[in-house]
């Protein structure tokens, strides 16, 4: 899927595709749980997925396509292929999933430390901090993953493509106005484009204001609940002020469908 997505493939494909890539997924977990219960076995149970080394960023992609592609109703099977002999759970992982699987005790361990350890600041953080940090991480991510098995790939015959595929599922997730780094290198925004398109942010991982209240989406030809600068993710570039009672607009000949306004974390009028 990976090479599809560099090689120019359809998002809309790949949606489509998905859980037939994680059925071959679970039939390898049904034939390893087979030998590891057969006399073929030596003893040594190893995980479908290993956590501490290069299956990693296997593990990562399954859950990062599983949200981005509209597949959120996947992410229990996906967990489940990953907790088999895993002693510890990844806290990277954890984050992403915990608004669709509440109730998952999640974890502090970064079972691979960089990049990904760099993302609870951007969990962590306020809303109208989150842009500048997801930029940051982006600038930082290439060099940050050097220990990492697509380090360097493009020195070799099969190159994946570099694709920052967890600043993508957390923009999503947690409704970041990305309209300042979208165009940065590594950042795959049409597959974020495509996650709004096809769904909302989890409940849980709503955006909130300085009171701490949570602003919901706000659809076309409702009035805008506050006063402030807004953004909808059907358009580009399409940040303005509205005064509180304003009717928000309908994008119209978007892809996107229904029109939905959002508050952005960037509340800062533009530079002149």
């Amino acid at each position: 899927m990976l090479y599809r997505y560099s090689g120019g493939g359809e998002v809309q494909v790949m949606a489509q595709g998905f859980p037939s890539t994680l059925s071959f997924w679970q039939e390898f977990a049904t034939h390893h749980v087979a030998f590891h219960q057969s006399k073929e076995c030596d003893g040594h149970l190893v995980p479908h997925l290993d956590l501490y080394d290069r299956d990693y960023w296997e593990a990562l992609q399954l859950v990062c396509f599983a949200i981005l592609l509209g597949h959120s109703d996947q992410l229990q099977a996906i967990m489940d292929l990953l907790v088999y002999e895993n002693d510890d759970q990844d806290a990277l992982l954890e984050d992403l999933v915990a608004p669709y699987l509440p109730g998952r005790p999640g974890s502090k361990v970064y079972t691979r430390q960089l990049p990904y350890r760099k993302t609870r600041k951007i969990f962590d953080a306020k809303p109208e901090q989150r842009p500048a940090l997801m930029a940051k991480y982006l600038d930082e991510w290439y060099d940050a993953s050097r220990r990492e098995p697509y380090y360097d790939r493009h020195k070799s015959s099969y190159f994946p493509g570099y694709w920052s595929l967890e600043a993508a599922a957390i923009t999503f997730i947690l409704g970041i106005d990305d309209s300042s780094y979208r165009d940065k290198k590594f950042y795959p925004k049409d597959l974020v484009d495509y996650a709004r398109s096809v769904g909302r942010p989890p409940v849980g991982a709503a955006e909130a204001d300085a009171s701490g209240a949570a602003i919901l989406r706000v659809p076309a030809g409702q009035p805008a609940p506050r006063a402030g600068w807004w953004f909808s993710a059907a358009q580009q570039g399409s940040r303005r002020h509205f005064q509180q009672g304003s009717v928000f607009p309908d994008i119209e000949y978007s892809a996107y469908g229904a029109t939905f306004w959002q508050w952005s974390p960037d509340q800062s009028s533009p530079a002149l």
